[in-house]
């Protein structure tokens, strides 16, 4: 008698081999979506980070002395640089009575003409509301396509 030999058919290994790849794209897909997930949370992070750290420091200026117009303490500066082979805009928040940077940030902006987009004179972060001593308004490009975060700070001794 003889004996068949066992094994796979062309058709089975077929069927397994593209099982298979299914599997490992589906694999690969969600690493991948998983990656850039991860790059965005880093990205708006360190967004806040930056955010949070200049609000605080401003905020507590505000508060306590109030704002000289005429004497700006905080100035936001943005200048084109080469990244990577990529012109990108990145802006520095300074203090001018230390003399010193204190965070700098890309600003997120098209790629279409970037360094006319980004060449600004520098400005100051502070400015006061119209009609209210009291009250100022705060402007940091921090936010998606160079739009800016606004919020306002009260000089506490000016509303007592």
């Amino acid at each position: 008698m003889q004996k068949r030999q066992r094994g796979f058919t062309l058709v089975e290994l077929m069927v397994a081999m593209v099982i298979g790849t299914i599997i490992i794209l589906g694999a690969g897909q969600l690493f991948l979506t998983t990656f850039q997930t991860f790059q965005n949370v880093d990205q708006i992070s360190r967004k806040q980070e930056n955010l949070i750290f200049i609000a605080q420091r401003v905020t507590q200026e505000i508060r306590q002395s109030g704002h000289d117009h005429d004497n700006p303490r905080f100035i936001l500066e943005c200048e084109v640089e080469q990244v990577k082979e990529k012109a990108q805009c990145t802006c520095t928040v300074s203090d001018t009575d230390r003399d010193q940077p204190l965070v700098s940030f890309p600003r997120d902006l098209s790629r279409d003409d970037i360094s006319n987009q980004c060449a600004e004179l520098a400005y100051e972060l502070i400015e006061p509301v119209p009609n209210n001593d009291a009250l100022y308004r705060v402007s940091l490009p921090i936010e998606n396509n160079g739009e800016s975060i606004i919020f306002h700070v009260a000089h506490r001794d000016a509303v007592l």
